[in-house]
């Protein structure tokens, strides 16, 4: 999502090769009929067209940081907090370009920035090792007030277990998470559970299939890591109580609930199954284990009798937490 110089030139070389072309073809065409030579003003509208979204991005970048987008991260984001210098200014402007290009609504739930910087951070944490990366699928996350069900319901009944989903069908391009959940999991007491980065690890892999891997993913890693999940999932360990049943589902959530752990308890991970957490900082190409442990007293989070970031008043245990988030 960045715009390097790099990458910024190689845009400008596109954009220039679109207006010479549109040069090319309204010659030949006002060659054959006089009155198209009008055409040769679209020339200066293609060579926006290529540069539309690269402009906007770098005027983006530029923006200054909010100071309070900068107290949410240091206060409730250890990756963040973790990082040095040069890599929190590029982890801000992947959040300021993310919640300029991805709506935030809240469905009968309020949002504040709060809220807003989580999803963003959320996005941010799974694709920060790649150089370059588009959510080509993502246009708007939905916040709602609690769980919800298989047909995307919030109203409090028996069914409503889901913390977290990418839309499907006619929510194509739409993800939906729970407002609870997503403050649980930077919470300081979350363990190895953060339904952002699970759902955006679910993106991550469905955009890798659509889209095709990063180059900082080795194609042998892939094949590794394919061969592995297929035989955990055909014969699945009773001795990995620290792996969740749930990952067991399928190939898609084994992946998203590793993806979990390894943002969130990269050293146990690492300490259980050394393989495994390798084969996740090769296909992620991140290395959680060695970057999270720089942060000695690891207070980042909310604090169960610290007041409910999402404006209720409330103490967070007796708010959000408890799954009790107001109703707008």
């Amino acid at each position: 999502m960045i715009v390097t110089t790099e990458a910024n030139r190689h845009n400008r070389k596109q954009a220039f090769v679109a207006a010479a072309l549109t040069v090319w073809a309204a010659g030949l065409l006002g060659w054959i009929a006089p009155p198209l030579w009008i055409l040769l003003g679209l020339s200066p509208f293609a060579y926006w067209w290529v540069r539309r979204r690269h402009l906007r991005r770098i005027a983006v970048m530029q923006q200054p940081f909010p100071d309070q987008w900068e107290q949410i991260l240091r206060t409730h984001v250890a990756f963040f907090e973790a990082l040095d210098e040069t890599g929190k200014a590029r982890f801000r402007q992947l959040v300021q370009i993310f919640l300029d290009e991805v709506r935030i609504t809240g469905i009968r739930t309020g949002i504040d920035e709060t809220v807003r910087v989580l999803v963003a951070a959320s996005a941010v944490i799974p694709i920060f090792g790649f150089h370059d990366w588009e959510y080509h699928r993502l246009h708007e996350v939905l916040i709602y007030p609690d769980a919800f069900d298989d047909a995307y319901r919030s109203q409090g009944g028996p069914d409503e277990h889901i913390l977290g989903m990418v839309g499907l069908h006619h929510l194509s391009g739409v993800m939906i998470l729970s407002k609870p959940a997503l403050l649980e999991g930077f919470a300081r007491h979350s363990g190895k559970q953060n339904v952002g980065v699970h759902e955006f690890a679910h993106l991550v892999e469905k955009e890798a299939s659509d889209y095709g891997l990063p180059p900082e993913v080795p194609w042998m890693v892939v094949r590794q890591w394919v061969r592995y999940v297929a035989r955990e999932l055909a014969h699945p360990p009773t001795h990995r109580a620290h792996i969740s049943a749930y990952a067991y589902t399928n190939e898609h959530e084994f992946f998203a609930v590793l993806a979990e752990y390894f943002f969130t308890s990269p050293e146990l991970l690492k300490r259980q199954d050394p393989t495994l957490y390798a084969m996740l900082r090769d296909l992620f190409h991140q290395d959680t284990s060695s970057l999270l442990p720089l942060i000695p007293s690891r207070r980042h989070g909310i604090g169960r009798n610290e007041p409910c970031p999402c404006g209720s008043g409330k103490k967070y245990k007796h708010c959000c937490l408890a799954g009790n988030a107001p109703r707008v």
